[in-house]
């Protein structure tokens, strides 16, 4: 006799027609209700096996808080590509508490970098709940796709954490064009500023309504990307158009940040270190300058990209990690003098 169906609450496909540990899946999809049944969904923790929840901060809090309710469901939670900050001000801190006692919750958390150090000490996340799984390459065959060309200009697109000061600061006086790709308007909820930017004449920026068939088609026009990313960020900014750039071929110029540290190094891009104007300028002139030293970054750049693949790899990755999650014994966990306290700063 076959055991019955793993019941998984998700928010993604990657589920349909897998199977976990030898048994077959029941796929309950987080994001198809709305509303108080989208809340008694995630909050009906006693119902699922497991949970598999990819960036909802909201559907995960509501299982966290289930779990703490009812700590002997058998629920196991794997939280994919949470993107966690820094407390805010004062009036922040009972929120930031609050959260950070929910995700005592999550059985594991997958990140797409590898450096989580700081992450975890102000979060309290004990290291062993952590996995690194590469990031894919966005519309990865129409990348494959794509014709490319080099129009001279240099390219910085996306709205998360980008430090425009930085980036006016080194292309101010320079004999080099770039072009800044946002839906402006909407890029301060994410954690860029623009009101306060000088931008100079040769920084053009133009409006953008963030589809991936647009900035693909920017891309490859640009003569090389450039992602200058605001210091002290606990999670990563800026990889899915660090990967759609290197597959194409494209050099890229990143700020070292949590995006690059232990995954990326300067034979595959030119990292530069943060808030740091002239350097940033001396790595646009060296790829606006040096034809072989661009072409053989953006060679080993794309060789990089591809081989991390599209949709498909991460899918499988993921769901290798929670089907790891249900054969790992519970309650496996560092005991609390390993863990370097969580002080907010």
């Amino acid at each position: 006799m076959s055991p019955p169906p793993l019941r998984v609450l998700t928010n993604t496909p990657w589920l349909d027609g897998r199977t976990l540990g030898g048994r077959a899946v029941t796929p309950v999809r987080a994001d198809r209700a709305r509303g108080w049944r989208a809340v008694a969904r995630c909050l009906a923790v006693w119902r699922y096996d497991a949970a598999l929840l990819n960036i909802d901060v909201r559907s995960l809090l509501l299982l966290c808080a289930a779990k703490k309710l009812l700590p002997f469901a058998r629920c196991r939670i794997l939280s994919a590509d949470l993107v966690l900050t820094r407390p805010e001000a004062a009036r922040g801190r009972m929120r930031f508490a609050v959260r950070r006692w929910l995700l005592g919750a999550v059985d594991r958390f997958v990140f797409y970098f590898r450096d989580t150090a700081e992450l975890r000490r102000v979060y309290a996340i004990p290291p062993d709940r952590v996995r690194y799984v590469p990031f894919k390459v966005n519309t990865h065959d129409q990348v494959l796709r794509t014709e490319t060309v080099d129009e001279g200009f240099f390219l910085a697109c996306g709205r998360s954490n980008r430090d425009f000061t930085t980036l006016c600061g080194a292309f101010r006086g320079s004999p080099h064009r770039c072009v800044v790709l946002a839906p402006w308007g909407r890029v301060e909820e994410h954690g860029t500023r623009e009101d306060a930017v000088d931008w100079p004449e040769n920084v053009e920026r133009v409006a953008d309504d963030g589809t991936p068939a647009s900035w693909n088609a920017w891309i490859a026009r640009c003569r090389a990307v450039v992602l200058p990313i605001v210091p002290g960020m606990l999670s990563p900014s800026g990889i899915s158009t660090l990967l759609v750039a290197m597959a194409m071929g494209k050099p890229v110029i990143i700020t070292e940040s949590a995006a690059t540290r232990d995954v990326l190094d300067d034979t595959v891009a030119a990292i530069v270190p943060p808030a740091d104007a002239d350097a940033l300028r001396a790595a646009v002139a060296r790829v606006a300058l040096d034809a072989a030293f661009r072409a053989e970054i953006g060679e080993r750049g794309r060789r990089f990209a591809l081989s991390l693949g599209g949709e498909e790899r991460l899918r499988d990755d993921l769901v290798r990690e929670l089907d790891d999650l249900l054969a790992t014994p519970r309650g496996r966990a560092l005991p609390a003098a390993a863990v370097a306290p969580a002080v907010p700063e």
